[in-house]
């Protein structure tokens, strides 16, 4: 049940953020100026973001955090679509509606919404892949990389068909029905994931069960701190000043962890790895590549990450995870 929920999710997933490159670049005239905002915006977003997402994620039960997780992202998914699909059909007339500016709002709706599902996939992913994966494996490491390469073979397949069946529908039909179909996935998704996560929790009594972490009680001491101090301010500057706390130290906890050098280390490989990111596919959609053989291409890529899942199984069998590591 976590595989299939994942799978829909991940399939949700690759199709959006395919799609949403190729219609910003249709919105405005096949320019990648919204294209190159939206990236910006879901990457800074993430940057800023990302502790207090982890902080979230502990705080709460892990079945309220996947439930709220599911439902904001595949809503704002779902009115992302309705908006494009307004858009598209009626774009004459919306440009004419204040010297052009109901556009520009338009856009912005779009990019925030389109940015609110990517934070809620992130800590829907953080959920279930860092954390309900672990307990479900009842803390094997065997397992636990078993059930991971499973999840990232998972996720490479569905980015081999996910692209190439929206860029189809979008190709051999229209914008507007590429925006209907992902839409009626995100409905159907929605209930099915949310069905078997349900159903998934109740099966493991241990998810119900958040151990405390030695750092508990020196966070509750610190927090205990921070609260008589925040009382004293003004409610709204009292919540900016925890929320900067909070950042602080997930930023804190980050880098004092044994593998810190190593997340750089893989951070800065990214930066040399020109990947099928929002402005790649945009760029590409500009030169007149269509949609429908630039979703093959990305499944052409991800064929190359599927065969990754299976090479990682055998090389940690055969040298180890750090020699893997070293080797990829």
């Amino acid at each position: 049940m976590i595989y299939v929920s994942g799978a829909l999710s991940m399939w949700g997933d690759r199709m959006w953020h395919f799609a949403i490159s190729v219609f910003l670049i249709e919105l405005y005239g096949r320019n990648l100026l919204l294209t190159a905002i939206f990236g910006l915006v879901v990457a800074g977003s993430v940057l800023l973001l990302g502790a207090l997402i982890g902080d979230w994620v502990d705080r709460n039960p892990r079945n309220k955090v996947a439930h709220a997780s599911l439902l904001v992202q595949n809503i704002s998914v779902t009115v992302c679509s309705i908006v494009l699909m307004l858009v598209f059909l009626y774009k004459q007339w919306i440009e004419s509606i204040w010297d052009g500016w109901l556009t520009v709002v338009c856009y912005t709706v779009v990019i925030i919404l389109a940015d609110v599902a990517n934070l809620a996939s992130t800590a829907l992913t953080i959920a279930i892949q860092r954390d309900w994966i672990v307990v479900i494996t009842g803390y094997n490491r065997g397992h636990l990389a078993g059930m991971n390469a499973t999840m990232r073979r998972i996720d490479q397949v569905t980015n081999i068909l996910a692209p190439l069946a929206v860029g189809q529908v979008m190709t051999l039909a229209s914008n507007v029905i590429g925006c209907g179909f992902i839409l009626g996935w995100n409905l159907v998704s929605l209930i099915v994931e949310f069905i078997f996560l349900s159903r998934v929790y109740r099966i493991v009594p241990a998810l119900s069960v958040k151990p405390p972490t030695p750092e508990d009680e020196e966070g509750v001491t610190r927090s205990v701190l921070n609260l008589k101090e925040i009382t004293n301010l003004p409610l709204c500057f009292g919540r900016f000043r925890w929320l900067l706390s909070t950042c602080k130290d997930g930023w804190r906890a980050y880098y004092r962890q044994d593998v810190f050098l190593a997340g750089m280390g893989l951070a800065f490989l990214y930066t040399t790895v020109l990947g099928f990111d929002c402005i790649t596919t945009g760029y590409a959609y500009t030169q007149g590549i269509s949609g429908s053989l630039l979703s093959l291409l990305m499944g052409v890529s991800a064929i190359t990450g599927l065969m990754g899942t299976v090479m990682f199984t055998k090389l940690r069998k055969a040298y180890g995870l750090v020699n893997t590591g070293i080797i990829s």
